[in-house]
C-alpha cells in the first residue's frame, strides 16, 4: 500500500517540498529588502512582466533576464538585488554555483555562452563574474547543524573576491549591506548558538536562525559591508580575470 502512495502522488509530495523550499527563499529576500530599507537604501523593482508582477527566480535553471530583480540605491552607490544567478569564482572559471540570493554592482553583465559539457551545449550558461558580487546569501528550510553551517564558509570564500581582506569593501557593524549570510528556517540550541558566535567573529559572515518562528528581522546581524570605491562591472568575463 505505501509503494502504491508513493507512486501514485510522488510527484506531488516532490512539488510541494520544492514549493517549500521556494517560499522560504522568497521570504528569505523580502527580509533582507526590508534590512535595505532601513538601512537607508531606496529599491526599485526592475524588469516586471506585461501586468506588472514581479517574477522571482527559484531555480538556477531559469534566464535571469526572463526574471525580476531588485534595484538598491544607497549612500555607497548602486546595486541589484537577485536571485539565482550563477557566480564564476575568481579562483577558477571552473568553480561556478548559484547562491540563492545575490546582491550584485548594478550593470553586472550575465554572460550567457553555451558550453558543450553544460545541457550538451544546447542552452546557455549563465554566470556573473566574481568581482561583481558584494555578498551572496543561502537560505536553508531545515534545521541547523555544524556541518551545514561550516558549509558556508565555501561559498563565502568561494563567491567574494574581496574576502578576507581586499580593499574595495570595508567592514562595518551598524551600516551598509548585509554581509554574506546563511538564512535558516529552524532554531539554534546552546550548542549551535556558541558555534554561530564564533563564526561569525572568524569569519565576518551571518547566520541566522528561526525564521520560521517568524523573527525575520535581521538587526541583528552586525556583519556589515560598505562599498569603499568605484568598480567597473560592464565588463564581461575574461581569463585576465582569472588568477590561473
Amino acid at each position: 500500500m505505501a509503494k502504491a502512495f508513493a507512486k501514485k502522488h510522488g510527484t506531488v509530495m516532490r512539488i510541494t517540498d520544492r514549493q517549500l523550499s521556494a517560499a522560504f527563499e522568497i521570504g528569505s529576500l523580502h527580509a533582507l529588502l526590508r534590512f535595505y530599507e532601513s538601512q537607508g537604501y531606496q529599491l526599485e523593482p526592475r524588469n516586471l512582466n506585461d501586468k506588472g508582477e514581479y517574477r522571482y527566480l527559484t531555480s538556477p535553471a531559469g534566464n535571469p533576464s526572463n526574471f525580476s530583480w531588485v534595484e538598491a540605491v544607497g549612500p555607497d552607490g548602486e546595486f541589484e538585488i537577485r536571485q539565482q544567478v550563477r557566480v564564476q569564482s575568481h579562483t577558477n572559471e571552473d568553480i561556478a554555483f548559484t547562491p540563492d540570493i545575490v546582491v550584485l554592482i548594478k550593470g553586472a553583465v550575465v554572460e550567457d555562452s553555451k558550453r558543450e559539457e553544460y545541457a550538451s551545449g544546447k542552452r546557455p550558461f549563465y554566470r556573473v563574474r566574481n568581482s561583481s558580487v558584494v555578498a551572496a546569501h543561502e537560505c536553508k528550510s531545515m534545521n541547523p547543524f555544524p556541518e551545514l553551517m561550516v558549509s558556508f564558509i565555501g561559498m563565502l570564500v568561494s563567491a567574494h573576491e574581496w574576502y578576507p581582506d581586499g580593499e574595495r569593501f570595508k567592514y562595518t557593524h551598524d551600516a551598509g549591506h548585509l554581509g554574506p549570510t546563511l538564512f535558516v528556517g529552524g532554531t539554534a540550541r546552546n550548542l549551535h548558538l556558541r558555534m554561530i558566535s564564533a563564526m561569525q567573529k572568524a569569519y565576518c559572515m551571518n547566520i541566522i536562525c528561526g525564521l520560521h518562528e517568524g523573527t525575520w528581522s535581521l538587526t541583528d546581524a552586525k556583519n556589515r559591508l560598505l562599498l569603499a570605491g568605484p568598480v567597473d562591472a560592464t565588463t564581461a568575463v575574461t581569463e585576465d580575470d582569472l588568477p590561473f
